[in-house]
């Protein structure tokens, strides 16, 4: 019992001791660089932080106009935040955008976000609409 305690102890000392630093733009991996320069602009970039709990990696992008993009730890996109503003949608799956701008026209997307089953996203309307990683229609949300 004494030895299962230490191993628990250790394992949450682990977990508590990781935190997000702060770390340089270019120390993100490559194809999150040519992500945020392509759609947002590195000029825009106001910090970039690594969340690593040990299990995994997570990066994190903070523009200068409160979006927030998260990464992978291989590099790939997992949200976009744009804190109420419109997001770019060229990165995103185009049966997504048509099925936006015929069922909500006038609308715009500012946020999504993907998992390995579905990609959701948030409209200025307030509604929260999902999708499957195919990019059709699962339901919305309210």
């Amino acid at each position: 019992m004494k030895k299962l305690l230490s191993i628990a102890m250790l394992g949450f000392s682990m977990i508590s001791f990781a935190q997000d630093r702060a770390i340089n733009y270019n120390q993100m991996p490559k194809t999150s660089q040519q992500f945020v320069n392509k759609y947002f602009g590195v000029k825009q970039v106001g910090s970039t932080i690594l969340d690593d709990d040990y299990f995994s990696k997570e990066y994190k992008v903070y523009l200068n106009n409160g979006t927030k993009v998260e990464f992978e730890g291989n590099g790939s996109w997992k949200e976009i935040d744009g804190n109420h503003n419109a997001i770019p949608t060229g990165f995103i799956p185009v049966k997504i955008t048509n099925y936006v701008k015929r069922s909500f026209p006038n609308t715009m997307i500012t946020k999504i976000e993907k998992d390995r089953n579905s990609i959701d996203i948030e409209l200025n309307n307030g509604l929260d609409v999902e999708f499957d990683r195919n990019g059709n229609f699962v339901r919305i949300d309210d």
